[in-house]
């Protein structure tokens, strides 16, 4: 299967070394998700949350065990979803 990079790339904080600081996990999850192909990256729960939210919080990561809709209702009570 051929690789391609995720639509969402140019929003995502994990992408853009803003949620793990350019560390070795973050090369990690673009190799998992990121840039590998859609397949993989749909899986992302980033992606996910993004798709049904319109956003996602950085405190998510791409393997988090939560379901959309549980990440959906956390970000609402933490404010970060209205």
């Amino acid at each position: 299967m051929e690789k391609e990079q995720c639509s969402k790339v140019v929003k995502c904080a994990l992408f853009n070394g803003i949620i793990l600081k350019r560390s070795t996990s973050e090369d990690v999850y673009k190799n998992l998700f990121c840039n590998a192909s859609k397949e993989k990256w749909t899986t992302c729960k980033r992606y996910q949350v993004s798709e049904k939210a319109g956003k996602c919080a950085d405190w998510i990561l791409p393997n988090s065990t939560l379901t959309v809709d549980e990440i959906i209702k956390k970000m609402k009570e933490k404010g970060e979803l209205v």
